[in-house]
């Protein structure tokens, strides 16, 4: 009599899922952008009449329907590829009009809206980085995963890098404790020998070519132009932050009235809340003074030759601004945030980048 096979229904992360999730990460961060851009440019036009007003947060909702019907309806990989993209643009869509959905009047241009959709992007940003590192596999993970890429075989579109990869799969689920993951690793694994000619020529997914065409930049850049612009860029962040805490030092221990009409006139509702509150104002001086004094002392330890203490320093100081002062910073200041924001990431990329080519290799 056979032994009763208890169930398993643990959940297994899906193949390819840190590309699906840079995917809709990607999307996600380039539609809002590009939503907020086009209506300041076109003056905030509506679809709509006197009664009826077709918001883009409907489109969004629309496109969500479809990334969700996709996958379920359809089989092939292409759908959760597509799937993915339509899930960024329709959250992205969506969430742009956050403000409608939790303010009485409906008010767009709330101004606590663009924190919480900055804050929802970085909830993504770090599930992406979650579900990107690497994990030991184990032999009912490696077997789904088998499964999964073996459908370009069935679609005639299996490439040598992506067999090897398949059979490293079944080699880990070949070391099963069911007899059932094992022996179906041994047959797909005689059967993917069997039919190792339909192979075709390797076909490398798009976010691999891009990291590949990223490497080449960085290969004929070198070492030392590279250096040269993030100490360029280190003293330039450097000098502005420590600007930005005079300022707002001024601001602080200054005799400034804000209830003048002049000076209420000129800021808005959003800014007048944080420097109008003392304890507002000393949470943002002490965040801009705290990333200001890291930034210095990195960029003095990058240029006396420490890079690796300037490299750590520096990326720290921009994950704390990045995370804790730009929300802070899109309360008050609205999309002109967005600005330095973009700019922070791209100096933390380019840090990223210099620690990758460059220091990873010195520490083996």
């Amino acid at each position: 009599m056979n032994e009763k096979v208890k169930a398993n229904r643990a959940a297994v992360r899906r193949y390819y899922a840190d590309s699906y999730l840079l995917t809709s990460l990607v999307a996600f961060g380039v539609t809002v952008v590009a939503v907020r851009l086009f209506l300041e440019l076109t003056g905030f036009p509506q679809i709509g009449n006197s009664v009826l007003h077709i918001a883009h947060a409907l489109w969004g909702a629309l496109l969500l329907f479809i990334a969700v019907m996709l996958p379920l309806i359809f089989a092939n990989r292409w759908a959760i590829q597509v799937s993915a993209l339509l899930s960024g643009v329709g959250i992205g869509l969506f969430i742009d009009e956050v403000g409608k959905f939790i303010t009485q009047k409906n008010d767009y241009f709330f101004p606590p809206a663009l924190p919480l959709i900055y804050g929802f992007f970085l909830l993504t940003v770090f599930l992406y980085l979650y579900f990107r590192k690497p994990r030991q596999d184990e032999p009912r993970k490696a077997m789904y995963h088998a499964l999964e890429g073996l459908q370009d075989l069935i679609d005639g579109d299996l490439d040598p890098i992506e067999k090897d990869q398949i059979e490293a799969k079944l080699a880990t689920a070949s070391r099963a404790q069911e007899h059932v993951i094992r022996s179906l690793a041994h047959a797909l694994g005689a059967f993917l020998q069997q039919h190792e000619g339909q192979l075709v020529d390797a076909n490398l997914g798009f976010w691999r070519r891009v990291t590949l065409r990223i490497d080449g930049i960085g290969q004929r850049l070198g070492r030392k132009t590279h250096r040269r612009i993030i100490s360029v860029l280190l003293i330039l962040w450097s000098l502005s932050s420590f600007l930005t805490v005079v300022a707002v030092a001024f601001i602080a221990f200054s005799d400034i009235d804000f209830q003048d009409e002049a000076i209420r006139a000129s800021l808005s509702s959003s800014e007048l809340s944080i420097v109008g509150s003392s304890l507002w104002l000393s949470l943002l001086l002490f965040l801009e003074a705290l990333v200001s004094g890291l930034a210095i002392f990195a960029t003095f330890a990058w240029l006396r030759g420490s890079e690796e203490r300037g490299q750590k320093v520096a990326t720290f100081a921009l994950v704390i601004a990045l995370v804790i002062l730009q929300p802070l910073l899109f309360y008050m200041q609205q999309f002109a945030a967005l600005s330095g924001t973009i700019m922070q990431s791209i100096y933390l990329l380019l840090l990223l980048l210099y620690r990758r080519w460059y220091l990873e290799g010195q520490n083996e």
